[in-house]
């Protein structure tokens, strides 16, 4: 491997030194229980320069520097922060930060309950592509990885491998590449996936909490949609999605449970109880209350009481 000169930076980008290393000798420290350097740059779509694994001690600090190409890390086990482009993200267990050329980062494991991660540096002519597919770049560096043990046995079976003088080592690392990129993706397409299903439930539950607030109030499903900030035939939708029952037939369902009540005290009159129901004309609330129950209210109070 050729020797190098890396500079080390502040965080307004003042250098603050140089060293004359080869590439795996700038990035060991005491930390490092392993620490590769395997050459398969012959694959120019997507190559790794390095991967390892730390176990960081109590408030163990790395920066601020700058790399020449890309870092992922992956946490094992306790925790730590990232600190860069003025964000500071908290991190845990699953959790994972991408390091991009020329961004300059600290990162610093927790006092309490140190970080232990692993980590390969890599780069190539797909990389930027990969990346977008996987939704990480210097704005978004951080992801929490859902799918079980797949991406932390891709990592540390790249450690492995690449701690063999192996003849096939350029081939499994060049497919635990493709495996560890693949399962990315996968992640972030199912985070986009529970990130859509909770926005559409979120919406729902805030339309459900309006009418139950100002059911006494003129309602209407374009009133609702408004509030809400959506499209009234997309907010129908989504009840229908979530409730499988229309805004306007949960809005007189509810209004219909409320008069239910009321008709049940006997010193409230059935106009008061329209009123009460968020019905200003007792004869359109009469008409909606014996379509919803079948019978009109009068006789549903002769009924109840």
């Amino acid at each position: 491997m050729k020797t190098r000169v890396s500079e080390q930076f502040t965080e307004d980008g003042k250098v603050i030194g140089e060293i004359n290393s080869f590439l795996k000798e700038i990035y060991m420290d005491d930390t490092m229980k392993v620490f590769h350097n395997y050459d398969n740059t012959n694959s120019s779509e997507l190559y790794m320069y390095y991967c390892g694994i730390s176990a960081c001690p109590p408030g163990h600090i790395w920066g601020p520097a700058i790399r020449e190409h890309y870092v992922i890390h992956y946490i094992l086990s306790g925790e730590g922060t990232l600190k860069i482009r003025g964000k500071v993200y908290p991190l845990a267990k699953n959790d994972g930060f991408l390091l991009s050329p020329k961004d300059i980062a600290t990162y610093t494991a927790s006092k309490e309950n140190p970080w232990e991660y692993v980590w390969i540096g890599f780069h190539g002519l797909n990389v930027s592509d990969y990346l977008q597919r996987a939704r990480l770049d210097s704005e978004n560096p951080v992801f929490h990885y859902e799918r079980g043990v797949q991406l932390k046995d891709c990592l540390l079976e790249l450690v492995k491998v690449n701690s063999k003088s192996a003849h096939s080592a350029d081939l499994r690392t060049q497919a635990l590449l493709n495996l560890f990129f693949a399962e990315l993706i996968e992640n972030a397409s199912q985070e986009i996936s529970v990130i859509s299903r909770t926005s559409r439930e979120q919406y729902v539950r805030k339309a459900v909490e309006y009418i139950h607030t100002n059911y006494m109030k003129h309602i209407t499903v374009r009133i609702l949609a408004d509030y809400i900030g959506l499209d009234r035939s997309y907010l129908t939708t989504l009840f229908k999605e979530q409730l499988n029952i229309s805004p306007q037939a949960y809005l007189t369902r509810f209004r219909m449970n409320k008069a239910c009540f009321l008709l049940k005290e006997k010193d409230i009159s059935i106009t008061e109880v329209a009123l009460m129901s968020g019905y200003k004309d007792p004869v359109v609330f009469q008409k909606a209350f014996k379509n919803t129950l079948g019978i009109s209210p009068s006789k549903y109070r002769s009924q109840n009481w």
